[in-house]
């Protein structure tokens, strides 16, 4: 048989295809799966009247820090800044694809003949006659024998090696989400500004759960602008 027919009728269509459509789907689920993490996460799900959910208003988070300020006075003064944040733009968000699929299929065949022709046939032939006329005569004899052996060696081997190599990274924000996030962060203002007198250790009072005792003085954004300038 000769070499090129050991790789008549091999599956090409499925050692290569298989793994790019394999990694294809892998998209697709990962895919899938950044799609229900952002739905689930970055939203509050909102039920319609006929019982379907679609994504509702965005998930925030509170966040609160202090600030120094003066007041109308320009005596010192602490400010307690409380703002919201989207959810989406604090915490990761997964996007995983197969950025790289390597496919390696090698195969070896090995095929050789040997023959070797021996002459080990045994026949033997004896035969005497006697010739001769008269007084004179002679005897004749006569023997052999042949000879003759065949032998035939063949032997062939075959190997084969299938490798798949999948590479995924995660390709981070999408470039469409990060658009809306930068929107939602820029209106991610303060949304309370607590002014509070500081102790003498230049802390605001708080009491055994961390809240503060004072009575603070409430600032807008325009008070809030200029004791920003002041500062």
């Amino acid at each position: 048989m000769e070499i090129a027919n050991q790789f008549k009728g091999l599956p090409m269509e499925s050692l290569i295809g298989g793994p790019l459509k394999a990694a294809c789907d892998a998209n697709v689920l990962m895919a899938q799966a950044t799609s229900n993490f952002i739905n689930d996460v970055g939203f509050i799900p909102q039920v319609a009247e006929d019982g379907t959910t679609t994504p509702g208003a965005p998930r925030m988070v509170d966040f609160s820090f202090e600030r120094p300020g003066v007041d109308q006075e320009g005596a010192p003064t602490i400010e307690l800044v409380k703002l919201k944040v989207p959810v989406l733009a604090v915490v990761p968000i997964p996007n995983l694809q197969v950025n790289n699929v390597d496919v390696s299929f090698d195969m070896e065949v090995k095929n050789s003949t040997s023959s070797r022709e021996k002459l080990d046939m045994n026949a033997s032939m004896e035969a005497q006659a006697k010739i001769g006329w008269g007084p004179v005569s002679a005897t004749v004899k006569i023997s052999g024998s042949v000879s003759s052996s065949k032998e035939n060696t063949r032997s062939s081997d075959s190997s084969a090696k299938y490798h798949v190599e999948v590479n995924a990274k995660n390709f981070g924000v999408p470039e469409g989400l990060a658009r809306v996030l930068d929107l939602m962060n820029q209106a991610a203002a303060p949304r309370r500004i607590e002014q509070y007198k500081p102790n003498d250790n230049g802390e605001i009072n708080r009491d055994e759960k961390g809240n503060p005792t004072d009575t603070p003085v409430l600032l807008d954004n325009t008070d809030t602008q200029t004791s920003s300038d002041t500062n």
